[in-house]
């Protein structure tokens, strides 16, 4: 197996961050992150779930290396995966959009502004609209919050998962 040395935490993290970093470049590449923008928050909902997938694979791994399984450890060893693999994936995040896909947000804001153009009643609305999309899609701000939403999924699992794992 590939890392057959290494932490099989920090393997799993390790893991995980490739995984994620496949799927933005196809989501680049199918259009998901400009021409068919619509579709990202169904995309990323898709990828947390898949992720889960990648916890549940780790507690059986996990739970083939020890006898006895104890929650509050399988909770400690959830939550050590979630900090290594969203810190980790933080930087990616960073240098993949600052340097494979720079004009991301850019794209965003247009098609923000093609829907606002079609949706906003007044316009102060749509000025309000586009002030609030031009803070938001900064790339620290944008990093803060696409961790965050991945870091409460994270939570979810590393508590509910390991409740459904049995004792040999």
């Amino acid at each position: 197996m590939i890392f057959s040395g290494i932490n099989n935490t920090l393997k799993f993290a390790i893991y995980i961050v490739v995984f994620s970093l496949i799927w933005l470049v196809g989501e680049k590449l199918i259009g998901y992150q400009n021409t068919i923008v619509d579709w990202l928050p169904f995309t990323s909902l898709l990828w947390l779930i898949l992720i889960g997938v990648f916890y549940i694979v780790f507690l059986r791994s996990t739970r083939r290396q020890t006898t006895k399984v104890v929650y509050n450890t399988n909770v400690k060893l959830l939550l050590t995966l979630s900090i290594y693999w969203l810190l980790a994936f933080g930087l990616v995040k960073w240098a993949y959009f600052l340097f494979v896909n720079p004009d991301y947000f850019n794209d965003l804001i247009i098609r923000g502004q093609e829907w606002l153009t079609l949706t906003a009643t007044s316009e102060e609305n749509f000025e309000n609209a586009a002030r609030m999309m031009d803070n938001f899609l900064q790339l620290p701000v944008y990093l803060g919050l696409t961790t965050a939403v991945p870091l409460i999924f994270c939570l979810i699992y590393a508590f509910l998962f390991p409740a459904f794992v049995k004792n040999k």
